[in-house]
């Protein structure tokens, strides 16, 4: 997965410029990205990815690494 793909999925979902999501961001860090928007990400990343997310990857994924690690983990499942 490019590193650029997922940066802009999300920046696309939260409604902000690419350049505002970095690696670091997070739910608690980053403009627009709530609750509503998580739950709009996540349902983003299954269709984009392919993926049914279980609940608790959905609660887990509200970094942009946790998001990184749970789509790592199910291509190398």
């Amino acid at each position: 997965m490019a590193d650029d793909d997922l940066l802009a999925l999300i920046a696309g979902t939260l409604g902000i410029a690419p350049a505002e999501v970095h690696e670091d961001s997070d739910i608690s860090n980053t403009r627009k990205w709530d609750s509503l928007r998580q739950i709009m990400l996540m349902s983003e990343l299954e269709t984009h990815y392919g993926l049914e997310l279980s609940d608790q990857e959905m609660l887990e994924s509200t970094s942009v690494v946790k998001i990184r690690a749970v789509l790592s983990s199910r291509s190398a499942g």
